[in-house]
């Protein structure tokens, strides 16, 4: 399907007249031949669906080790990854959209190549359509920042239409459950049997659904019916799912973690 996302990659590629296409993910030999051509080298990639085009744009000073992350689902975008689950990775191309220039960060800081990178991501992300991205912007603009007016804005407005979230409780039990299971050896219980009422608690704590919102727009990203698979998907521990659930906090710099289903905007 020749879309926009299409047209673009085949200019880019004959403007840059370089090898910046990688397929056969699933195999050893692809993922061989990635290693070799970007050892040690920096840019900005785009990890493709063959057949819509739709895209993950992202940037990195270590572009082997980085698509290894992707690829490998460690520190990776969750739309993505269910893309990736649902398609196979072999129906996916990485392609490099444009190499840092070796001679001209020879002598720059990292501070100064991140942020080189990051005006070439968004170069980019404004360029093409069907994306994966979460964030429109390119780097971690929230990252230990405060909120944004529009998004405090955004979460009083939820707040206000969902009155359960962030005012759950758990009964005396669940908690009681919580401090057992989560407070190693200063717990009295440590070292004793857990008692089949607290593995049915466990039990049912974690296979209550759990739903996944994009922290800037809140827009759902995913039920997981269990919070089982949550923790799965995002290779997190239990204590992370108590930590965030029903806060509000924004976990990984973009994610809201509810145990109940959000009004829509």
């Amino acid at each position: 399907m020749q879309n926009k996302n299409y047209k673009i990659l085949q200019e880019i590629n004959s403007i840059f007249k370089i090898n910046n296409k990688y397929s056969n993910l699933h195999l050893n030999t692809g993922i061989a031949l990635l290693k070799k051509e970007l050892a040690n080298k920096g840019g900005i990639y785009a990890i493709v669906h063959n057949e819509s085009y739709k895209m993950y744009i992202g940037s990195s000073n270590k572009l082997s080790n980085r698509l290894l992350e992707h690829l490998r689902n460690h520190n990776s975008n969750l739309y993505l990854q269910n893309a990736i689950i649902k398609y196979k990775i072999e129906n996916f191309t990485i392609f490099i959209l444009e190499f840092l220039d070796g001679d001209q960060i020879q002598n720059l800081t990292q501070e100064e190549i991140g942020k080189i990178l990051i005006e070439m991501e968004q170069k980019y992300l404004d360029m093409f359509e069907e994306k994966y991205n979460i964030n429109p912007n390119a780097g971690k603009t929230r990252l230990g920042s405060k909120h944004s007016e529009e998004t405090k804005e955004l979460m009083s407005k939820f707040r206000k239409e969902n009155p359960n979230f962030l005012n759950k409780t758990h009964s005396p039990e669940v908690i009681d459950m919580l401090r057992d299971k989560f407070t190693g050896k200063n717990n009295p219980m440590y070292g004793k049997p857990v008692t089949e009422e607290n593995k049915k608690l466990i039990s049912q704590l974690f296979s209550k659904p759990v739903y996944l919102y994009d922290a800037n727009t809140f827009e759902l990203i995913a039920k997981y019916d269990k919070q089982k698979s949550l923790i799965e998907a995002l290779k997190i521990s239990p204590k992370t799912i108590i930590k965030y659930k029903d806060t509000g906090e924004v976990f990984r710099d973009k994610y809201i973690i509810s145990s109940i289903e959000l009004s829509p905007k």
